[in-house]
């Protein structure tokens, strides 16, 4: 009975997880991973300000902050003004600014990013990274796929709210826990796609899609549970002083992108405990060696291709 709990998938993907070094290829994850929230951001601020250009949408977003922020309407209505709305408006204004700080700093730092995971990901096969040029080439790839399929995650988190404007739907389809299992499934499913695509295309190995299915939804999971805890910082910081907000801020992203880091680097150990096979690698028996790269470099075959 032991022996089979330790034989386990879970139990031999933590392990690995554990041998490769995983949590140190994680910790560079979600170092590369912070910085590319800034340019992600600015990219939704251009997308925000291109379509506050539309007199009409305009107004529709106006009129959801009001209702979302009271103390905004108050604010306007006693003649004066509006930090959001201002915010909005000044968005609206550099549209073109954001655009081009957006676009080149998405560009490098989701770069970074997708090579960190790839060799993250690759030490848990073990398999050897792409070269430099081909490595960048998937990089930018991924930060164009990432992108496309990251704007459905963000909207399935807001589910509820765009139910509850459909007129003629059934109540419990956006609220109680029928409403709440929508939003979870609905983040699940987005999230293990998500996951799915970078499991099949990051790792430099031939692999199938019964390889990734595991991980995938693995992480899934954990990445829904974590977005449905994350919002209990508002509520700790809601009394805080302002510097105690902005601290706090700063620290729950760093520890956000950590334990997505881990996520990240944890389900790909399952799909290495599922689909590995040393035919499969790119390159044929290259050994484990952690973020030093020892089995890489003492492997005689690379040494020989090496020069």
């Amino acid at each position: 009975m032991k022996h089979r709990l330790f034989e386990s998938l879970p139990i031999r993907a933590v392990r690995r997880f554990l041998d490769a070094q995983g949590p140190n290829w994680a910790t560079i994850i979600a170092w590369n991973l912070f910085f590319a929230l800034f340019p992600m951001i600015f990219l939704v601020i251009t997308v925000v300000g291109l379509a506050l250009h539309d007199p009409s949408t305009r107004t529709t977003v106006v009129q959801q902050v009001f209702a979302a922020f009271p103390s905004c309407r108050s604010h306007q209505a006693n003649g004066g003004s509006c930090q959001i709305v201002t915010a909005l408006d000044d968005f609206r204004k550099s549209t073109g600014i954001f655009a081009i700080i957006s676009i080149l700093g998405l560009v490098w730092s989701g770069a970074s990013l997708f090579s960190a995971i790839e060799n993250g990901l690759n030490s848990l096969f073990p398999c050897k990274s792409r070269d430099f040029i081909p490595q960048k080439v998937m990089a930018i790839g991924m930060v164009v796929i990432f992108v496309v399929m990251t704007l459905p995650l963000v909207v399935s988190g807001s589910v509820l709210s765009l139910l509850q404007s459909i007129p003629g739907l059934p109540g419990f389809l956006h609220g109680g826990v029928a409403g709440l299992l929508l939003q979870v499934g609905l983040g699940i499913v987005d999230a293990t796609v998500l996951f799915g695509v970078i499991y099949f295309v990051v790792p430099h190995r031939k692999q199938h899609i019964r390889d990734i299915v595991g991980g995938a939804i693995a992480a899934g999971v954990l990445f829904e549970l974590l977005t449905l805890v994350f919002p209990l910082y508002f509520r700790l910081v809601t009394n805080s002083p302002q510097w105690g907000q902005t601290f706090g801020l700063v620290f729950v992203l760093l520890f956000y992108v950590f334990l997505l880091s881990q996520i990240i680097m944890l389900g790909g150990s399952i799909n290495a405990e599922v689909g590995l096979g040393c035919a499969n690698c790119e390159a044929q028996g290259v050994k484990g060696g952690g973020l030093d790269g020892a089995g890489v470099r003492d492997d005689p075959g690379i040494r020989s291709a090496a020069g």
